[in-house]
């Protein structure tokens, strides 16, 4: 087995990295995301956090052989204050080449950025994980995380408007 290098991403992984981002946009569609594709998913990605990177952003890297071989980012953000206007860190769009797996590549991802948050001074970590993506779940239950929110999603097309109640009045 090839001993694996974790450390923060450098610019010149950049292009390594969007690759894989991509490779992941692409697995995400096949598990029924139903958001909009924009042109170049992996820019619009790298440009959505780059210049937070060190500040409110990271994205830890698992290099084998001199290859970067998988990626995970997180986040720190603000609630409302109504839930307490408290930082909370976020784990978001993980990938692990498939030469790479079974190895505990993403679980040590998961552990750096957690702990990554951690020494963010954050509350708590959250993610959210593709209803479909059964391996993730998984993973993370594993880790502590507790099921809180379910997100759905209607297209307009797919929208059962119902009738307004018989007793509906409008001005």
């Amino acid at each position: 087995m090839s001993q694996v290098l974790y450390r923060f991403m450098r610019e010149d992984d950049h292009p390594t990295v969007k690759t894989m981002y991509a490779e992941l946009d692409a697995y995400l569609r096949t598990l029924n995301v139903r958001l909009p594709e924009p042109e170049n998913p992996a820019q619009a990605w790298l440009d959505s956090y780059v210049r937070t990177l060190g500040r409110y952003s990271q994205v830890h890297v698992a290099v084998m052989d001199g290859a970067v071989v998988g990626f995970m980012l997180s986040r720190v953000r603000r609630v409302p204050e109504h839930w307490g206007g408290v930082l909370v860190g976020q784990l978001s769009d993980m990938w692990v080449a498939p030469e790479a797996r079974r190895f505990g590549v993403g679980r040590e991802l998961s552990r750096l950025a957690i702990n990554w948050l951690r020494d963010q001074g954050t509350h708590s970590v959250e993610l959210q994980i593709v209803s479909d993506n059964a391996a993730s779940l998984k993973l993370y239950d594993t880790l502590g995380f507790k099921h809180e929110l379910i997100q759905v999603r209607m297209l307009w097309d797919e929208y059962l408007e119902p009738p307004p109640p018989d007793n509906a009045a409008y001005e």
